[in-house]
Parts: structure tokens; sequence; C-alpha cells
């Protein structure tokens, strides 16, 4: 991750940090996003996580599987370019090595975090990735998580020390 130099990431980083979140916010596990690929379990994990290319057919069937039309996904994905390029990040078209991305490094590292497990208890409370971003009548950005602990500081230092809650027995 960048501390000195411009933050830099990739358009397929953006969409598969949306699709990650997608599936999480739908309630879909990884086994069953492989089954809509013809993909075993950890290789959708490598693709999710930014260790395995992810092939435009795979994007679509992804997509489809979701119920969600690719076309909103990428207009999601340019949303969050502009969002990102606006907060000084750099975004790259083609290929960049996975230990150069920023993105997938910070969304890695927020998704590891005890912030993400308490949120994930109450998913309900915060902005749907396709929904995002949106300038709120407050005058500011409304990100998906991931997003905002790229981008602020004070938002990530919450999430890395945020105390875990066990979950709730319903």
């Amino acid at each position: 991750m960048s501390t000195n130099k411009e933050s830099v990431t990739t358009v397929t980083s953006i969409c598969t940090v949306i699709l990650r979140e997608l599936r999480t916010e739908k309630g879909f596990h990884q086994a069953q996003v492989a089954d809509w690929i013809a993909k075993t379990p950890s290789t959708w994990t490598r693709i999710e996580s930014g260790k395995a290319p992810m092939q435009f057919e795979t994007f679509v069937r992804v997509c489809r599987g979701f119920q969600v039309w690719p076309s909103v996904v990428m207009q999601a994905a340019e949303r969050y370019e502009n969002y990102l390029s606006q907060h000084g990040w750099a975004i790259m078209t083609g290929e960049l090595p996975n230990s150069e991305d920023d993105l997938l490094a910070f969304a890695q590292q927020y998704w590891g975090s005890p912030g993400c497990r308490n949120a994930q208890l109450s998913r309900w409370s915060q902005l749907p990735v396709l929904n995002g971003p949106q300038w709120s009548n407050e005058g500011r950005y409304l990100v998906s998580a991931p997003f905002e602990f790229a981008t602020t500081p004070g938002f990530r230092e919450l999430q890395l020390s945020a105390v875990e809650i066990q979950g709730r027995g319903f």
C-alpha cells in the first residue's frame, strides 16, 4: 500500500472489489459464485482477492448470477474510478502486478479488520456498493466501505481499532 507515492489501481480491481462487496451484500458464499463460473471455490477466491485475473466471460457470468447487468457494475466502477481519481489515485487500464495494486491491498486489509466483521452483522445500515458513490446532503461522499477505507485515513484507523462484536444468536 502506498504511503509516500500516488496510490494506484486498475479498472479490473475496482470491478473485483465491487463484485466482492456485492457477493457479501447478497449473502452468497464463494462456492456458489464458483458454481456459476464452473470453477473451483479456490479459483474464485483467487480471482476475488486479485491473485488471478478475471476474464470478461467470468465477469459477465458472475454479474448474471447476482441478477445484475454487467453494465450496472461497470457504471458503478466508473463512479468509483472518478471518486478515487478525485482523491489522488491513478487508475490504470492495463494490468498491474498484485503487489503494486493499492486498492486490492486496502480492500484485503479492510475485509480482515474488526470493523468489517462488525459491519457484516448490520449490513442494512451501509450504502449498497452499486449505489455509490453518492454526494450527501451534508456535503460529503457516501461510498462503499472498502473504497472509504482506501481513501480516508480516519475511517481506516476506526475499522482497524474497532472492538469486535460477537455475533448475535437469533
